[in-house]
């Protein structure tokens, strides 16, 4: 059963702030460029805790962006910039955002908190591996602050009939906080509502007990907490199984939310010796299984690639000599990963297109998430060849983690993150 809990958050004063000037993308996907405008745009912003700057005369543990982190945030609670709520709260998100196929879409969320333990013993099921330099810096920054600033980005399924009632029952008045962030397609607004009432609370912590919890994006952050709650562990054996380091901030959503998006991540082909240098040379060393059909571009071949994609793994080839889509039939598989149309991508069609999985793991490839971009680095000698991909699926994602598998790098990018600064979690 999921252990899901709410807690006293730690937050932005409505009255001394406005939402949207002390949000910040998560820390993976912040620029240095990135970071300096999110500097100007309020000496408040949540950047200056969560991925401060370095400067060249820090010292570490001593004046370095982690001490700067615990400083700032010292100070925002004295000066009520940050309060805490007094009682254990689930915080309803609403995420509206463009679509980028046109439109404008909600995602609706829940802030609360899941054990934090390995993950052989955790409520939440991982679908990637992690790399050791991100967690040392959120370690760092955990050891530094004692809080969580940054929540897990999860998916449930199979919770109670009425959770979407459930967590509709107080967030059709004025939402506690709200405000407007530049996305990466445009403006996307944030409404955030405190649910505190003991009865409703219990009732979210009921219909979301028999649901399975399924990692979206935060591997690293969730990997800290539970290194963060297991040196507490040893150095306190006596904490009650309550403490709040026992537990990590997690932002969960339905998997059937229609606001759910993942977006597709392209491949690039960087020039070398061995790597087929147009499509004919590249249709040459296929097998005979693989059908293709000339396209007029890069977007027309992933629109028909598209209708493919339910009998067929199906992607978008340019080469210098044209564009065209590439399919061949479904077929059953050993496992939902090798189902999965980049892993078929890269075991059946890159590899005699030159591009080893070694190769793969050297830098011989780039990602793109836009379309023309496939067109532009292939034509402008950045690549030799481009593929367009279709975005995996919740459902491959959640077959993927019940398999206790990992997807492929560059799979998945659930759009739009999850901001940080929403709530903190101090531990």
């Amino acid at each position: 059963m999921a252990d899901i809990q709410p807690f006293a958050g730690t937050r932005y004063n409505p009255e001394h702030v406005h939402l949207g000037g002390v949000l910040a993308p998560p820390y993976d996907v912040i620029s240095d460029a990135k970071r300096e405008e999110l500097y100007g745009r309020d000496m408040r912003n949540i950047v200056r805790i969560d991925d401060g700057e370095r400067l060249p005369d820090d010292v570490a543990g001593e004046r370095d962006r982690y001490t700067r982190a615990a400083s700032f945030l010292k100070s925002w609670l004295d000066l009520g910039v940050l309060v805490r709520d007094d009682a254990p709260s689930f915080y309803v998100v609403d995420h509206h955002f463009p679509n980028p196929a046109g439109g404008e879409r909600r995602r609706r969320g829940v802030l609360g908190t899941v054990p934090a333990t390995a993950w052989e013993r955790s409520d939440l099921l991982p679908h990637e591996l992690t790399m050791s330099g991100p967690k040392a810096d959120r370690l760092a920054l955990m050891h530094a602050t004692h809080a969580q600033t940054s929540p897990v980005f999860a998916m449930w399924s199979g919770a109670a009939a009425d959770i979407e009632e459930v967590l509709a029952r107080d967030t059709s008045g004025h939402a506690l906080l709200g405000g407007r962030i530049d996305g990466e397609f445009g403006s996307e607004k944030l409404l955030v509502w405190r649910l505190s009432d003991p009865p409703h609370v219990a009732a979210i912590v009921a219909a979301l007990r028999d649901a399975r919890l399924y990692v979206a994006d935060g591997h690293h952050r969730y990997e800290t907490a539970a290194a963060f709650a297991a040196e507490r562990r040893a150095a306190d054996p006596s904490a009650p199984p309550d403490a709040p380091f026992e537990r990590s901030l997690v932002y969960l959503t339905a998997a059937h939310d229609p606001g759910i998006t993942i977006l597709p991540t392209h491949r690039l082909v960087r020039p070398g010796p061995g790597i087929a240098f147009s499509l004919e040379d590249l249709w040459a060393r296929l097998d005979d299984t693989y059908e293709t059909a000339p396209a007029a571009g890069a977007r027309a071949a992933l629109v028909r690639a598209a209708e493919l994609r339910a009998t067929h793994h199906a992607f978008a080839v340019v080469a210098q000599d044209g564009a065209a889509v590439l399919s061949r039939p479904r077929r059953s598989t050993e496992s939902p990963r090798q189902g999965l149309d980049v892993m078929v991508l890269e075991t059946e069609v890159l590899g005699p297109a030159g591009v080893s999985p070694d190769a793969i793991t050297a830098g011989a490839l780039t990602y793109t998430r836009d379309t023309d971009r496939l067109e532009a680095a292939v034509h402008g000698g950045e690549a030799v060849l481009g593929f367009g991909v279709a975005p995996v699926t919740t459902e491959e994602v959640i077959a993927v983690s019940d398999a206790r598998e990992t997807l492929p790098q560059k799979s998945t990018y659930f759009y739009p993150k999850v901001p940080t600064g929403l709530v903190l979690y101090e531990v």
